[in-house]
């Protein structure tokens, strides 16, 4: 699939500030489901420079830093992206490490510390819920990456919350429903529960195609042995394909917010505003 899309994020701060600098996680990646075809990034005010990098967890990011005060910060990210994955299941188990926890050698374990990080609560719901669905026989990664996936998608409702920041997976599992990224943060902890290294993906999905305005989405990545990181997404019960665009992924969540960064002055807290604009079509 070719995905053309467009991300406008605006930030007012009702008087000037100044502006320290801000990393921009809007670049869609490159990698082995995916290519970037295009991409342009404007940055208003105009930054006193900028440069894409290579964050620590692998995702191409933009610092840009300031020298002059503004009262608002507006980025307009528009890239086309090819999706390559139509099968998210074409790999071979590797059979060897077809086990929970997951075996893995020490230079995979230390690589993979932030992604089994224990998430909420030792002895709470979600791990209650990964021991259950382990008991009855979701005892393979894929199987329990599956199980789980399902499990989300029938019990717990995938709704809009305007509110930021995260539910933790009790608070969740209690309320049976949430945002696409609170879901994404239990499937998290339940496979970490378990032994399975997961992460936070932030992105787009195709969604509703006669809909013009979109969400950032959220799901998350599983470490499969014999097929690397795969996505699943539990707020529409799909094994990540070519409908979803992958922009950042991280052990916590946090490090895969769109944009990072601080002002100094004495202004109220800012309004943020945004406009995503998706459309996806065939190849050729």
């Amino acid at each position: 699939m070719r995905c053309q899309l467009s991300h406008h994020t605006r930030y007012d701060f009702g008087r000037p500030v100044f502006l320290e600098p801000h990393l921009v996680r809007l670049l869609p990646r490159g990698d082995a489901g995916q290519r970037l075809l295009e991409l342009a990034v404007d940055i208003d005010p105009a930054p006193a420079g900028r440069a894409a990098c290579l964050d620590f967890f692998g995702n191409t990011v933009l610092s840009a830093w300031f020298s002059s005060l503004t009262d608002h910060l507006d980025v307009r990210v528009t890239a086309t992206v090819e999706t390559l994955r139509a099968n998210p299941f074409e790999y071979l188990i590797d059979t060897g490490q077809c086990r929970l926890p997951v075996p893995l050698s020490p230079a995979e374990a230390l690589a993979a510390a932030p992604c089994l990080a224990p998430v909420g609560l030792p002895h709470g719901r979600a791990a209650a819920l990964a021991e259950a669905l382990r008991r009855d026989g979701a005892d393979t990664p894929q199987g329990f990456a599956l199980t789980l996936l399902g499990w989300l998608a029938e019990h717990v409702a995938t709704v809009g919350r305007e509110e930021a920041g995260l539910l933790s997976p009790d608070a969740l599992l209690a309320a049976g429903e949430g945002a696409c990224r609170d879901l994404a943060v239990c499937y998290l902890a339940a496979c970490r529960h378990v032994g399975l290294p997961a992460r936070f993906v932030s992105g787009y999905h195709e969604g509703d195609p006669g809909r013009e305005d979109r969400d950032l989405h959220a799901w998350a990545e599983v470490w499969l042995p014999g097929g690397g990181w795969r996505g699943f997404d539990p707020s529409l019960g799909l094994a990540v394909a070519d409908r979803h665009v992958a922009v950042a992924a991280a052990g916590d969540p946090a490090d895969a917010a769109p944009v990072a960064g601080t002002f100094r002055g004495e202004a109220p807290a800012p309004r943020l505003s945004h406009a995503i604009r998706l459309t996806m079509a065939p190849h050729g």
